[in-house]
């Protein structure tokens, strides 16, 4: 993955700068490490997020009801924005036909064409860590993580009129669109942290463990058709009154994460961390929600006062 090859070579590189020669003085005055890391520490934490897919579903253009309850397609988000909204239902101009520069009636959108493929794209992950170390090998950690995933997925409108020059038996001229969705998450994790070898070593394996709590947000869904936008989650009556506007979908879940990676006390102040954090949570948002496992990866910097 090439962000994961990204912090590799970043933390090679501050390492190669570690080991460049210096005189003693600048030895024992910028690259020495601490003899004693104990007390408080407060750091950044930048890499990328890898959202597990199952909570992806919650895009998928079924919407939910006030109760938090799917719908079925005749009740669904797409079905009322496609047909009848957007599609000449209840008099209204075909918006949809004038997006695929087709003659009205042309084409029908139906249980079948709506989207399938969705997934999370990878994510920015962006934290806030601190710990506090009772000596040079054992400390505990709380990091707090922000990041705002997009959802990715793929539906069909069919054409009525079979394109030119097709003879193959059962073709059917379908289109492929796109629908994205937007999620915001908070990260909550408190727990142990221990480096392993050497505790007067500047290099280091560690590994840490913990209790975590997420904070998740349904924030968009959208339908793109050619150059038409489509937000799906507010529906107008043929007066465009607003009859139905999606709640904010949020939730909390509990979980547990870990983590391992690369220890470097850089000098008598900064503490370099390469990171690997997988994590397993529960993103209660929608019905039936359940744990499952992420993924983030990237690097730390701690500020030893």
């Amino acid at each position: 993955m090439p962000r994961l090859k990204t912090y590799f070579l970043s933390a090679t590189f501050l390492w190669s700068f570690y080991c460049f020669p210096q005189t003693a003085d600048d030895q024992d005055s910028v690259s020495a490490p601490p003899k004693s890391l104990k007390g408080f520490h407060a750091g950044l934490f930048v890499g990328s997020y890898f959202a597990n897919k199952y909570t992806a579903r919650l895009y998928d253009g079924y919407g939910y009801d006030y109760n938090s309850n799917k719908n079925d397609f005749a009740n669904s988000w797409m079905n009322r924005k496609i047909n009848y909204e957007y599609g000449g239902g209840n008099g209204q101009p075909d918006r949809i036909a004038t997006a695929l520069n087709v003659n009205h009636g042309s084409w029908s959108f139906s249980e079948s064409d709506m989207p399938i493929n969705l997934k999370y794209n990878i994510a920015i992950l962006l934290g806030a860590n601190t710990r506090y170390c009772f000596n040079n090998l054992n400390a505990i950690v709380f990091n707090v993580y922000a990041s705002k995933l997009t959802v990715s997925g793929n539906f069909t409108i069919t054409l009525n009129t079979a394109q030119v020059n097709t003879t193959m038996p059962g073709y059917t001229n379908t289109k492929t669109f796109s629908i994205m969705g937007n999620e915001q998450r908070l990260l909550f994790q408190a727990g142990y942290q221990r480096i392993i070898g050497d505790e007067d070593s500047p290099l280091n394996c560690f590994v840490e463990i913990g209790p975590s709590l997420s904070m998740a947000k349904f924030d968009k869904n959208q339908i793109l058709i050619n150059t038409l936008q489509i937000d799906i989650t507010t529906q107008y009556n043929p007066i465009g009154y607003v009859t139905y506007r999606a709640k904010n979908l949020t939730g909390v879940g509990f979980g547990v994460f870990g983590g391992l990676g690369i220890n470097l006390n850089a000098n008598a102040k900064w503490t370099l961390q390469l990171l690997y954090t997988p994590s397993y949570d529960k993103i209660n948002i929608g019905a039936d929600a359940k744990s499952t496992l992420q993924h983030a990866a990237g690097l730390r910097a701690y500020y030893n006062f």
